[in-house]
């Protein structure tokens, strides 16, 4: 992030001081993104809109007006630094700020340049911010990490002020709807929530304890026609990823030794075949033989390989024990090693 793009409020009452300061903000240092206010009382209208950095004189319709902007802040949990630049500086207004949260407390009768200072402060806290991050923000997404992975797992999401405020299949695709919306800001905090690994890239790396390669959903390869009991071993890996630390993602399109197979042939087997129809396929029966309320730990995709349709099933571990409903009854399926198995009602007891 360079100082162009950072997003400044400036909160000053004396038209003249506000007119010099304005001046070296963007003709001497280059920012861009400035909006002012001239009160207290304005200042918290104009932030509904969340910026970076606040410069708030102390002085103004109130003697504490710039205590009011902090303490506006701080009860808001707003992800902004605040600056606070004062001509009546006194120890104990400094130490009161501080200890309220702000950044920096500048006296505008200081010895040397103040807006030279002025501008070294936002620049050291800029650093800061692309260093560190926005702490709040890091401490709410830890403290919610189960239900925004249960929304927004596979995505990039946004948070400004500990809400999510965008997300997106890719990082590039999360940059632009900021920036259209002018909310790519220094306080945003960007996270990835989940791994969805593109499919390609899975199909050259084989079969492991956490990747599984179906040819099909219910076609049978060897005999050449649909066999719909071909549809409980892609359940079973399903299962069996619900319950196994880390998760893992099923493949279906791809044999075993990674040799492309596509969806065409299970496409034929839906009335008027469409990838659509197949996820929707696909879903019913998770929902009947395994349960509705798995369905948030999975995230299903299609990409093209070498002009073949492939399916991808993301799988996460769920809280809960998953079960299979087949025809032999009901089932508890676990990975080990490569391959996918059944427990016994003894394992079944001590996995629980």
């Amino acid at each position: 992030m360079q100082t162009e793009n950072v997003h400044l409020l400036v909160i000053e009452d004396k038209a003249s001081y506000l007119d010099e300061l304005l001046q070296w903000l963007r003709d001497e240092f280059g920012y861009q993104e400035i909006v002012t206010a001239t009160s207290a009382s304005e200042a918290e209208e104009k932030l509904v809109n969340p910026c970076d950095i606040v410069i708030s004189d102390m002085r103004m319709e109130q003697d504490d007006s710039g205590f009011g902007i902090l303490d506006w802040v701080q009860q808001r949990n707003l992800s902004t630094v605040v600056i606070i630049l004062t001509a009546n500086d006194t120890v104990a207004d400094c130490r009161r700020a501080f200890r309220a949260g702000a950044w920096d407390y500048i006296s505008k009768t200081m010895s040397g340049n103040t807006f030279e200072a002025l501008n070294d402060s936002i620049q050291d806290a800029i650093a800061y911010l692309n260093r560190w991050g926005n702490r709040p923000n890091q401490q709410w997404l830890e403290e919610n990490i189960t239900d925004l992975e249960a929304e927004y797992w596979g995505q990039y999401i946004a948070i400004a002020n500990q809400v999510v405020i965008e997300a997106a299949n890719t990082e590039e695709e999360l940059f632009t709807r900021l920036e259209e919306r002018k909310l790519r800001r220094f306080t945003t905090t960007i996270k990835k929530i989940g791994d969805l690994r593109p499919i390609a890239d899975l199909i050259s790396l084989g079969e492991s304890d956490k990747l599984e390669f179906k040819s099909s959903l219910q076609w049978d390869v060897r005999e050449n026609k649909e066999n719909k009991k071909l549809q409980f071993s892609v359940l079973k890996t399903i299962a069996a990823f619900l319950n196994s630390a880390g998760g893992g993602v099923l493949l279906i399109g791809v044999e075993d030794d990674g040799k492309l197979f596509g969806l065409a042939k299970d496409l034929q087997c839906l009335n008027n075949g469409s990838l659509d129809k197949f996820e929707r396929h696909l879903v019913q029966l998770i929902e009947n033989h395994i349960g509705k309320r798995f369905l948030a730990y999975l995230k299903i995709r299609f990409t093209k390989v070498e002009g073949l349709d492939i399916c991808g099933v993301y799988v996460r571990k769920s809280e809960q024990a998953a079960f299979l409903k087949s025809e032999k009854g009901i089932e508890l399926y676990i990975r080990t090693g490569n391959s996918t198995r059944s427990l016994g009602v003894p394992e079944i007891y001590d996995y629980l």
